[in-house]
């Protein structure tokens, strides 16, 4: 009888204090961890139309429209704007 009051109870603690915070709290990305989420958000965007230029943690890539899959976008490598002419 014990037991399943400990047990209950202890689950009626537990639900009450995710019920305060409504959600499992996670520490911050990394920076490193930042980037590339921001990066593959960039790429990914509906809103890319060809000939757009997005610049990513892996550099910078020009949108050449949606691949024949029709899910996934092709890209292709630039080289850094800010290096050309020096």
């Amino acid at each position: 009888m014990w037991k399943a009051f400990v047990v209950s109870a202890a689950l009626m603690l537990s639900s009450a204090a995710y019920a305060e915070s409504g959600r499992i709290r996670r520490p911050p990305p990394s920076a490193a961890e930042a980037e590339r989420i921001a990066s593959e958000m960039a790429m990914n965007d509906s809103l890319l139309q060809k000939g757009d230029i997005v610049v990513t943690d892996r550099g910078f890539f020009v949108f050449r429209g949606p691949a024949p899959d029709g899910v996934t976008n092709e890209f292709t490598r630039v080289p850094n704007p800010g290096k050309l002419g020096r």
